[in-house]
């Protein structure tokens, strides 16, 4: 029975904890990284979990208010995110399998939705559509209201498709030719080739997609104060609970429903995809093949298509644009700096936003990485609840993780509310599982031997660490970083419970400001948070250079 053993690695806690005990500095980590984790969300996670009381549980799932928003967050989410993954299917297949002309330039306006606040796509909604919009009543003379579940379902749609488009277009890039050939030369063709091979193959990333844009959809908080009207969802009506009738049990019951249905998406995506082999890297060389691509007339078509799209997100930008720089949009046309000096230069909401953000995306980064490092290339006891824990709040609601945080430390020895630190754990807990993959991504297209061999010469895992893995991680962590900075930047859901007076951020004063009806106001906040994540785009590419292409998607 001995014999059997000889060549393999042993393995078992036992043996985990031993080799553990040989490393105190791995030890000392892993034991930081775990109470990091119990303090900060497996306690604020608990604590809004015991907050509701069996009536306000009764109360959340009898009365009709309630009952009638969670059915409109189902009703909305699955709609507008259906669609997103649609058009950013159609979007990523002609941007990856067609020669249409443009091409680049597709891919740059397609991401520009994402250098702003989801809430810009419902605040040019208004400008353009609302009961005195410009096209609506201005030009047509309509007395149309487009509020309501119509309008939230464009406006999601809208805001919600560059994260479909992304996510959907790296897994069609990594598809490789080969099989698609194989495929061709089998006799498939047209639909059928696309329907048997290149839609199976893709089906992590529109599973990826659907998760990532549904969770987005559900917790969605800033175009439904806006558009939404009386089509009440729950993310408002929870937000309504706690700040107007300051009933905070109700409010986190709301808030752990909304929890259920992106839970429930987030295990059935990864049973679906650990269920199917989706393997297309085999080692088997493909330079030099050529990706099986559509018809002349199915390429104008995709070409129109791709107008259409770039066509509607342009037009959001330049009307948010215009309504910040001109006097009276419709009405007086002379530029003007007013809104953008009230907006920006004399507030300190973005310099506020700014601080947060890149305290969050330098921590997310790193973190992130040290995490990747743990749980990829160290066997210990508890790795894969450490798995688990780091990636559990992309599966959460934003306003769940502001509520939780409140609940957790509004008072007592680690009093936080009303703080910036606040603020930067609850976008920290929000991006944190971006950093993380992005390294784990990086991490195993590193052979171990690498380590391994860094290791034999005597160096322990933390040297192993710093001076091997972190150099050849640039890239995956410029764009972990460039990802997180930008987001947060633009996060809404998850700080509305978080700020204060003191610390106000930029994405809250605009929803506000559009709320109030300063339009103008507000567009001008916009286009300050645009500029200033452009800025930070060109800093970031003039210092990485060629290590980094933000809109190679």
């Amino acid at each position: 029975m001995k014999e059997k053993n000889i060549g393999h690695e042993q393995t078992g806690f036992k043996t985990e904890l031993k080799l553990l005990l040989r490393e105190p500095p791995l030890l000392i980590s892993i034991i930081v990284v775990f109470a990091l984790f119990g303090l900060f969300i497996i306690y604020p996670f608990a604590k809004i979990l015991l907050v509701p009381t069996a009536a306000d549980w009764a109360k959340a799932v009898t009365e009709k208010e309630f009952i009638e928003a969670f059915c409109n967050t189902m009703f909305s989410s699955l709609l507008a995110t259906t669609t997103a993954i649609v058009f950013g299917f159609i979007f990523a297949y002609a941007i990856n399998y067609t020669d249409i002309p443009f091409k680049r330039f597709f891919q740059v306006v397609a991401l520009l939705p994402t250098m702003a606040p989801s809430v810009v796509s419902g605040l040019a909604f208004i400008m353009l559509f609302g009961r005195r919009g410009f096209i609506t009543w201005g030009l047509l003379h309509l007395k149309v209201d487009l509020y309501g579940a119509f309008g939230l379902w464009v406006v999601q749609t809208i805001a919600f498709f560059p994260l479909a488009y992304i996510t959907i277009s790296g897994v069609l890039k990594s598809i490789s030719p080969n099989l698609e050939l194989a495929a061709q030369n089998l006799g498939a063709r047209g639909w059928y080739l696309f329907r048997t091979v290149t839609l199976r193959l893709a089906t992590p990333g529109l599973a990826s997609a659907f998760l990532l844009v549904g969770i987005n959809t559900l917790a969605d908080f800033g175009n439904p104060m806006l558009v939404g009207a009386n089509y009440h969802v729950l993310a408002t009506e929870a937000y309504t609970q706690v700040v107007g009738a300051w009933d905070l049990p109700m409010g986190a019951t709301l808030s752990v429903f909304l929890v259920i249905p992106t839970i429930l998406v987030f295990f059935v995506q990864r049973y679906y995809l650990e269920k199917n082999s989706y393997v297309t890297v085999t080692g088997k060389p493909v330079a030099g093949l050529m990706r099986v691509t559509c018809g002349p007339v199915a390429k104008w078509c995709f070409f129109a298509f791709c107008c259409f799209i770039c066509s509607a997100i342009i037009l959001i930008i330049s009307v948010v644009c215009l309504f910040a720089f001109t006097k009276t949009f419709g009405y007086d046309w002379s530029f003007t700096m007013e809104y953008f000096i009230e907006g920006v230069m004399q507030s300190t909401v973005m310099q506020n936003s700014w601080i947060a953000s890149l305290s969050t995306a330098t921590i997310t980064t790193l973190f992130g990485i040290a995490l990747a490092f743990l749980t990829i290339r160290k066997q210990f006891p508890g790795r894969v609840l450490m798995d688990f824990l780091a990636m559990l709040p992309v599966s959460l609601p934003g306003t769940f993780i502001g509520l939780a945080l409140i609940l957790a430390f509004n008072d007592g020895p680690l009093s936080l509310t009303g703080t910036l630190w606040i603020i930067i754990l609850g976008m920290t807990l929000r991006q944190m599982p971006v950093g993380y993959r992005q390294a784990v991504a990086g991490l195993k297209q590193i052979d171990k031997s690498l380590e391994q061999a860094s290791t034999n010469l005597g160096a322990n895992s933390f040297v192993t660490f710093k001076r091997i893995v972190v150099p050849m991680l640039k890239n995956s962590l410029s764009v972990s970083f460039v990802y997180s900075f930008m987001k947060s930047m633009n996060t809404l859901s998850t700080v509305i419970f978080l700020i204060s007076p003191e610390w106000n951020l930029a994405s809250v004063n605009i929803m506000s400001l559009s709320d109030h009806g300063f339009l103008a106001t507000a567009s001008a906040t916009a286009c300050g948070m645009m500029m200033t994540i452009f800025v930070t785009f060109g800093l970031v590419k003039l210092v990485l250079r060629d290590k980094i292409n933000i809109f190679d998607l």
